[in-house]
């Protein structure tokens, strides 16, 4: 469980990263965070790599996960690839059936209504916004609390914008976030705390979409799996 509390934690972490990316956009450039709900909302399928190094003092962990998410049939899939202790950890999100499953490499699978999943999550964030490239709460945010600089650039070979976040709050620290010139999706973020330490980084990787995905694989979990209802 407490893996799993971690894991939540900075995937909630990744969710904000990405919100307050396009926010720094709302202010500079409104017309390209339009573009890219735009080009998020025409999606059908998506399926990525996401490769995350957490830092703390004395502490490294790198994890990867796979995300496939049909996003117009509103059902996705997280499972953990890496490291050893989170290897086989599933996280399904199922809209049409109301259904959040977390499975656990033990073979239990605890199974609740979507409306619940925020509660499962130490940040109060709701995990599914990730699976399905949820950009509702952007309208939400308070944009006059960060200063931001932006700039072209080229990320892993990829022509790329920069934009930089710094919360004035100092609540969450400076932010980078790489995103995708031609489609503004992210490419990758870096995390830094008030004093400047990095403290985390993400990396997207073998990115697919409107690749088919079959949904009975996506809701599919391993044979013999225990699962309790919440």
């Amino acid at each position: 469980m407490k893996n799993t509390m971690f894991s939540q934690k900075f995937l909630g972490v990744f969710i904000c990263i990405v919100l307050l990316a396009m926010s720094a956009f709302a202010v500079n450039a409104e017309v390209l965070v339009q573009e890219a709900i735009n080009n998020v909302a025409k999606l059908e399928t998506i399926s990525l790599e996401l490769n995350v190094e957490v830092l703390a003092e004395g502490f490294s962990q790198n994890m990867v996960m796979q995300i496939e998410s049909h996003l117009k049939e509103g059902v996705g899939r997280l499972e953990f690839k890496a490291p050893k202790e989170f290897a086989g950890q599933i996280i399904i999100v199922d809209k049409p059936k109301d259904l959040f499953i977390n499975y656990y490499s033990t073979g239990q699978a605890v199974r609740m209504p979507l409306s619940q999943s925020a509660q499962a999550n130490t940040m109060g964030m709701d995990i599914s916004k990730l699976v399905e490239l949820d950009t509702s709460d952007l309208s939400n945010l308070d944009v006059t609390r960060y200063s931001f600089s932006s700039e072209e650039t080229v990320k892993n070979g990829v022509a790329a914008y920069l934009v930089i976040v710094v919360d004035q709050k100092k609540e969450f620290g400076t932010q980078k976030i790489w995103l995708a010139k031609s489609d503004k999706l992210p490419l990758a973020m870096e995390s830094y705390d008030s004093m400047g330490k990095k403290i985390m980084a993400m990396t997207l990787s073998k990115v697919e979409k409107n690749k088919k995905l079959d949904l009975k694989k996506l809701r599919a979990l391993p044979a013999g799996a225990v699962v309790f209802d919440m």
